[in-house]
């Protein structure tokens, strides 16, 4: 069974792993790769005069030094291939292997093929590159709790009905609908480390990381920036191939409760990686910071509370090293809760409830029940229950009378209520309403909404 990834053209956790998560076995490092004889025709066909090689040789050799640039690549790579942000401590060794008369396709033959050409017609239209490699494989490690299993005998291939370009020559002047052969190759080499998408087609993503990473899902004519990795990129293959450390808080904290609330934490580290860190700066995101290896800390006020732990290390790999995770609104911390409604006559015996809880702080209310009783007070069996945010009330059912409306608000720091009685008549004369609130801050409808941002890019997709 293979697994095929691909990037496409238009219309087309932070950095994720391919599912199921997979790395190169340090067994098989260094990484030999070797291109097909077949050299994409819309691409330069003169070799090097000193080394030899077509440039679609050397696109490959740049595609996987943009991931780890090491001494290898600067003997291989001249001062004209510009050296772009790379991941120090992702160790993920490889050397060129030259070209392979090998014909395109996943094959169990133990070589690592890059194919400029797609005879067997396997790439969709629109499709810009592909990765083909093994799915099912041994586990080699385990990551953040997850399984990683061994990668082995990839191979990508890369569409021959596009008109593919070289990023520098495309700095300088770009054709329309010229793609940058190197910033697809780039993102092929990422899945074929074991990288996937940072967004996919149809997720919600608004960060800019993810949307500026190389391995995002879909690339432009004329996208340059691609080949030129980014920070969600650095993390992800620093996480499979480098020092890379989370955190959590510890089993017997909660980080969402009433305030104040004391939350302890703890980095979460391969063994290996344990002795070479030199220190941790802990932001909490009140205003207050640490520098406790791992520190307990009490958040005294409401609030979403984003925490970041930036540790640094110092290991013979990559010399001094920097690993920074933040979690977002990893903290909840909530007061009691402040219900709140009015009560208003729209028609006949029909009433409309408006809902004024203090929803100032999201999170702080999970949960509402409303309750309305016959009679001045809430005892008894209530007549009417239900959980809507400010639903309408009809009393036809039960005629004009005296009711009780009990609110109960509930969220992390307990359940609070309030009741008030009303008088319901059929007829209330020019306008006349009722109504009954805490004094709290006023809450609106829109206390459970959710705001969904989609972009329509003029994009070819890359998978």
């Amino acid at each position: 069974m293979i697994i095929s990834l691909m990037l496409l053209s238009s219309p087309a956790e932070a950095f994720k792993f391919v599912v199921p998560a997979r790395k190169w076995d340090s067994e098989d490092l260094p990484i030999v790769v070797q291109t097909s004889t077949y050299l994409e025709d819309s691409l330069p066909q003169v070799p090097d005069a000193e080394t030899g090689r077509y440039p679609q040789e050397d696109v490959l050799i740049k595609s996987f030094c943009n991931w780890n640039w090491t001494e290898y690549c600067e003997e291989q790579l001249g001062p004209e291939w510009q050296r772009y942000d790379t991941a120090l401590c992702a160790d993920v060794p490889f050397e060129y292997g030259g070209t392979t008369n090998a014909h395109l396709g996943f094959t169990d033959d133990d070589t690592y093929g890059i194919y400029w050409d797609d005879p067997a017609d396997e790439l969709a239209a629109g499709i810009l590159g592909a990765t083909l490699c093994p799915y099912d494989s041994p586990i080699i490690d385990i990551i953040a709790g997850e399984q990683i299993r061994a990668i082995r005998n990839c191979d990508i291939v890369m569409n021959d009905n596009i008109n593919w370009g070289m990023v520098n020559a495309l700095e300088e002047e770009c054709p329309a609908g010229t793609y940058a052969a190197e910033a697809v190759m780039t993102h092929e080499v990422g899945h074929s480390l074991g990288m996937g998408h940072s967004c996919d087609d149809g997720d919600l993503c608004v960060d800019s990381d993810l949307l500026n990473a190389t391995m995002y899902w879909t690339a432009g004519p004329c996208d340059t920036a691609s080949a030129s990795i980014d920070a969600d990129d650095i993390e992800g293959i620093t996480a499979l191939y480098g020092p890379y450390i989370t955190w959590n808080v510890t089993e017997d904290s909660v980080r969402f409760g009433p305030a104040p609330l004391e939350v302890c934490f703890e980095l979460q580290v391969d063994e290996e990686y344990e002795a070479e860190i030199q220190g941790v700066a802990w932001n909490f995101g009140d205003g207050t910071t640490s520098d406790e290896l791992e520190p307990c800390h009490t958040f005294e006020d409401q609030g979403q509370f984003t925490v970041t732990a930036d540790v640094t290390g110092l290991s013979d790999t990559c010399g001094d090293w920097d690993v920074s995770q933040t979690q977002r609104a990893h903290v909840l911390v909530c007061e009691e809760p402040d219900p709140g409604f009015e009560l208003n006559h729209e028609n006949g015996l029909v009433y409309q409830l408006v809902n004024t809880t203090n929803v100032s702080t999201y999170g702080c209310i999970d949960g509402l029940n409303w309750e309305v009783y016959e009679g001045d007070s809430a005892s008894g069996e209530p007549i009417i229950a239900f959980g809507a945010w400010s639903p309408k009330l009809d009393f036809t059912e039960f005629g004009e009378g005296k009711y009780t409306v009990k609110l109960t608000a509930m969220g992390p720091a307990g359940e609070v209520s309030m009741e008030d009685s009303f008088d319901i008549e059929e007829s209330r004369g020019d306008g006349f309403g009722c109504s009954s609130t805490t004094g709290g801050m006023g809450g609106t409808g829109l206390a459970f909404a959710g705001l969904a941002l989609a972009f329509v890019l003029g994009r070819r997709r890359r998978s």
